[in-house]
């Protein structure tokens, strides 16, 4: 199978019309946490697109988050991963979820809580509750008080790709027999494990050599197997094939049984290359047995199944990793299963739609924030994954990006560059973005920020331009970072220790300076204090098209004219991106000094990324005219 980004494109394409068609049957759209584990309250996760990836550093909760997800359908329980203990007590009466589910097509959203109760019956008892509107549920005006939905009926499928283990590596490395000793040496124990394996293989080799009936004189129960699954040419082809393109092997043959020759249940599999070479689990890579059990799994997991895979980027290299996500991609298309991943794998996450990408983030306290929706760049900067494409524009909104990018094609630069837009407008770009960005300058010299012209500072000033006494002040560097980014929000300093105990000044000096270097390359503004659509707008060619041509022409009335306009043209007003689209060519076909202005800016962009970054480029945002 050929890994190209034109065949990721069209599956997501496909898979994007499938969930608009609501093709999925029984699909989860979102959940909630009121309070879980060390979430921010109310957490929100959507499920926007049927293959969502649980993106972050590890400890940051994702496989929590997984637990719970696995505890949504009917019979299932989050309590199977997540248990109270003396040592780690949970408090009662706090943990709960709820979530919202589509049965199918037209179908109205239902909502379920599931909390965590105490109870007789089970330790760590999830049941479904009651509705309850005080935590952020909706009222449903069919539903008697106190009632409650009945959970998703959903087929599970759960693999965490640290834990999957062979049978073998069950009993070699973690099996201890019942007369161990805990002063037992370790190479003693791993003796005795050897001989173990060895005394009871001939077991396992009549399973694998087809016997039916295979057991063990003194073990309490006689049968020690299941019945042994086969994949060749003439049987589960499929499955052989998809296995092998995966790992970009050559096997002939796979055998696959669940057995107990080595005291405890465990998955053992032979395998027969082309060459006539036979080898068990025991010389196979981690990463080999757990994607040869996984794709088996998943393959007979019926339509509509709720897949979720920790952490399946382990031990795959990273041509594995792509051929894994057009695979993941591929059996949702065809069965419309909903998967959910966790990963930190920059491979898995390239080229993903925003909507798949769930950004988990540390903050104040040790709390996790999840951020629905973002850009798999922007996940590249949070795991500190190296950007991929040389020269990166970020900005506040798709009318900035549509701007911008206009520009650059008609430059002849639009190959050079990618321009994405980020959630959170202006004051998330500067308090969350540009302190990631000025203190990885080697991994982010070629990122630059480009702000609406409404957020440009009444006052600019050059870097070079700061007194030496004041390089030294911590207030007055503030202030000046107030000046250059015309920011009222904290601009947190990435330093050692917190806000509360007031860090190190001597840090916050440094990280200060380095933020305003930064800025003072790399951040810039449209012209002349405009949003887009004012820019847009103040053409007078473009003027024609709307019929008030004695309206003022502003930031608050720009958009409301493009409304106009897009109701007159296109008969819908939903068509607004389309409409400024058109408006954008008409104001690069009659160029006027905005234009020229953004030109110019985008031009010292350019040639800062292909010069000696130690040149003083001074920013065009001064340069008026």
């Amino acid at each position: 199978m050929e890994i190209n980004r034109m065949s990721i494109d069209k599956l997501i394409e496909q898979i994007k019309k499938d969930y608009i068609d609501e093709r999925f049957l029984n699909y989860i759209e979102y959940i909630q946490f009121p309070k879980y584990k060390n979430l921010e309250e109310n957490t929100h996760i959507d499920f926007e697109f049927p293959l969502t990836m649980l993106v972050g550093k590890n400890g940051t909760g994702k496989s929590s988050v997984l637990h719970a997800i696995y505890g949504i359908p009917a019979g299932q329980s989050t309590g199977d991963f997540w248990f109270s203990t003396d040592v780690d007590p949970i408090k009662e009466g706090e943990n709960k979820y709820f979530y919202g589910y589509k049965a199918k097509k037209g179908a109205k959203v239902k909502e379920v809580l599931k909390k965590r109760q105490p109870s007789k019956k089970a330790f760590d008892y999830w049941e479904t509750a009651a509705l309850n509107t005080k935590i952020g549920m909706k009222i449903d005006k069919n539903m008697d008080k106190g009632s409650r939905n009945s959970p998703v009926e959903k087929n599970v499928v759960f693999f965490d790709f640290r834990a999957e283990l062979s049978a073998f590596d069950k009993y070699f490395y973690f099996y201890k027999s019942k007369n161990d000793k805990v002063k037992r040496k370790f190479e003693q124990k791993n003796r005795e494990n050897k001989q173990f394996i060895i005394n009871r293989s001939p077991l396992l080799y009549k399973i694998f050599s087809g016997e039916k009936r295979v057991t063990y004189p003194n073990h309490p129960e006689n049968c020690l197997h299941e019945d042994m699954e086969i994949y060749n040419e003439y049987n589960n082809k499929k499955i052989l094939d998809t296995i092998n393109d995966i790992l970009g092997k050559n096997y002939l043959e796979i055998k696959r049984v669940y057995h107990r020759v080595y005291e405890s249940w465990g998955t053992s599999i032979l395998v027969k290359t082309k060459e006539g070479t036979l080898y068990s689990e025991a010389n196979a890579g981690s990463g080999e047995s757990a994607i040869i059990n996984m794709v088996c799994t998943v393959l007979s997991a019926p339509h509509n199944s709720l897949i979720l895979l920790d952490e399946p980027d382990v031990s795959l290299h990273p041509s594995a990793q792509k051929k894994l996500k057009i695979f993941l991609l591929k059996i949702i298309k065809k069965y419309h299963h909903q998967i959910v991943i966790s990963t930190h794998s920059s491979v898995l996450i390239e080229g993903m739609p925003k909507e798949a990408l769930k950004l988990f983030e540390v903050i104040e306290d040790t709390k996790v924030r999840i951020v629905n929706g973002v850009y798999s760049s922007e996940a590249f900067f949070n795991i500190r994954e190296e950007v991929k494409e040389k020269n990166l524009i970020v900005c506040e909104d798709t009318s900035a990006k549509t701007l911008i990018e206009a520009v650059l094609k008609e430059m002849n630069l639009l190959e050079y560059f990618k321009v994405e837009p980020r959630h959170g407008g202006a004051d998330t770009l500067i308090t969350r973005y540009l302190p990631i960005f000025a203190l990885d300058r080697q991994i982010y010299d070629n990122v630059f920020i480009i702000l609406d012209g409404d957020k440009e500072p009444k006052e600019t000033f050059f870097y070079s331009q700061i007194p030496n006494g004041d390089m030294t002040n911590v207030k007055k560097l503030e202030q000046y970072l107030r000046k250059i980014t015309a920011s009222e929000s904290e601009i947190c300093p990435l330093i050692d220790g917190n806000k509360r105990d007031g860090g190190n000044d001597n840090q916050k000096i440094e990280v200060y300076k380095a933020y305003l270097e930064y800025a003072d390359s790399h951040l810039y503004f449209l012209p002349h204090k405009m949003i887009p659509e004012a820019i847009i707008m103040k053409n007078k060619e473009v003027q024609k098209y709307t019929e008030n041509t004695k309206a003022e022409i502003n930031n608050n009335t720009a958009k409301p004219l493009i409304q106009e306009i897009c109701s007159k043209l296109f008969l819908d007003e939903t068509q607004f991106d389309a409409c400024f689209n058109l408006l954008v060519k008409q104001w690069i076909m009659n160029k006027n000094d905005d234009y020229f202005y953004m030109e110019k800016m985008l031009q010292n962009i350019f040639d800062f990324c292909n010069s000696n970054k130690n040149l003083n480029y001074s920013r065009l945002r001064r340069v008026r005219d």
